[in-house]
């Protein structure tokens, strides 16, 4: 028979067990280790505003395990009544890039033999009339491939925005 002062580190060994395993929190866990992330990609309008003037950057969040982009066209959509395209930025990182301005919108298409970087598709000049206009510009990816030619179209998803810098 155990006296009370033989039980006391079993209770205690046993309290602190028990301890442990009510303390996982759930809401934490983002997914299990081993499963790969899905794989998905998203477009992003990322503004930065300094008085009026206001830099569009073109981004994708690329999740999973996405190759290299090798090639995109896609449309950055924004209201001409509030804002007026200056320009396009030029980003010197060996990515052939064109842009078509219009009425509204902005064609952009981009390719490279080595790689796009996600973070720079691309990037726009705009003086801003309406700041709050900078809130409701629009990035569509129309085309998106890896260097191998994989079309990632079927993984695009709605587009995003970042906040106002």
């Amino acid at each position: 028979m155990m006296h009370f002062a033989q039980r006391v580190p079993v209770l205690v060994a046993l309290a602190v067990s028990l301890t442990g395993v009510g303390c996982r929190d759930a809401g934490n866990v983002v997914q299990a280790l081993g499963q790969p992330v899905p794989k998905s990609v998203t477009p992003v309008t990322s503004v930065a505003l300094s008085g009026s003037n206001a830099i569009v950057t073109l981004v994708l969040d690329l999740r999973g395990d996405v190759g290299k982009i090798g090639s995109f066209t896609g449309r950055l959509r924004f209201d001409p009544a509030a804002m007026t395209y200056v320009g396009e930025i030029g980003i010197d990182d060996g990515t052939l890039r064109v842009s078509n301005p219009g009425t509204g919108e902005i064609r952009v298409a981009g390719a490279s033999a080595s790689g796009i970087n996600a973070a720079v598709l691309a990037s726009f000049r705009f003086v801003a009339t309406d700041t709050t206009a900078l809130r409701r510009i629009t990035f569509a990816i129309e085309e998106l491939h890896e260097l191998s030619h994989a079309n990632l179209q079927p993984i695009v998803r709605s587009a995003a925005a970042r906040p106002l810098k």
